[in-house]
């Protein structure tokens, strides 16, 4: 369950993901089928609760590391979901040591944090027990810097040991700067202070990207953990293309 992202990030290479929102097991089978190398399964935004979560987890395919973005930097919710399988958590609006730490206790076995025990599917049902509890000690935290705070706090953020990665929220981290895009320069700035801070401790980046600029930016700035867009955003830019083609196919037989 764990998959392969630790083992890309640790070789310095970039690892391409997707967001899921919609709370279907065709979405997580068909785009880890398709060959992302990992998946963010969104519980902030999306409309999934933790009994869908674990039917979506049970259908990723293959070697796609399944990971879990939490509604809040909450022990409870990290736990439930680890325990339902994930490899690891993505933890919003990180803009402090204290808060990064509480992310890596939250995600870790005593006494190295505050984890309960109790995995249930994680350990396949107890089949498994002892060799998930040494697996865990290496599950993935990722923490989201989406505000000034944490762009003025980056350094203390990131050199938080047991934090695995970091990853900017474009929309959120323009909008705390007072801005509606990741295009404008203060914002440009901001991320590339961050990546800059992110290489110098070690602590690999990542980025939601929707177009090719966007991941031009991300690459240039060193930044490995991709993110191609989500289920919806594909579904939406398939169809949006396909009625485009048809209707020019209409107006040039017109």
């Amino acid at each position: 369950m764990f998959g392969k992202l630790l083992s890309i990030l640790r070789r310095g290479e970039v690892a391409l993901g997707s967001w899921v929102t919609i709370p279907h097991t065709d979405i997580t089978e068909m785009l880890s089928l398709a060959g992302f190398d990992w998946l963010l399964i969104d519980l902030e935004h999306a409309p999934i609760d933790i009994f869908q979560l674990e039917i979506l987890l049970s259908a990723v395919k293959g070697e796609v590391t399944p990971l879990v973005r939490v509604p809040d930097n909450n022990p409870v919710y990290v736990k439930r979901v680890l325990d339902t399988g994930a490899a690891g958590v993505m933890v919003p609006l990180v803009d402090s040591r204290e808060k990064a730490e509480l992310a890596v206790k939250s995600a870790h076995y005593p006494p190295r944090g505050i984890r309960g025990v109790g995995p249930r599917r994680a350990a396949r049902f107890g089949l498994e027990g002892e060799k998930y509890f040494e697996k865990a000690k290496e599950v993935i935290v990722v923490v989201q810097i989406e505000t000034k705070r944490a762009v003025e706090n980056i350094e203390e953020v990131l050199s938080t040991d047991g934090v695995t990665a970091f990853f900017i929220g474009p929309n959120d981290l323009s909008f705390s700067l007072g801005y509606r895009s990741w295009k404008e320069p203060k914002v440009k700035d901001a991320i590339r202070k961050v990546a800059k801070a992110g290489r110098e401790l070690g602590v690999p980046g990542g980025m939601y990207c929707l177009d090719t600029e966007a991941l031009r930016f991300a690459l240039d700035n060193g930044f490995q953990l991709i993110a191609l867009g989500s289920d919806y955003r594909f579904l939406m830019r398939g169809a949006l293309r396909a009625l485009e083609d048809a209707k020019k196919y209409f107006q040039l037989r017109l």
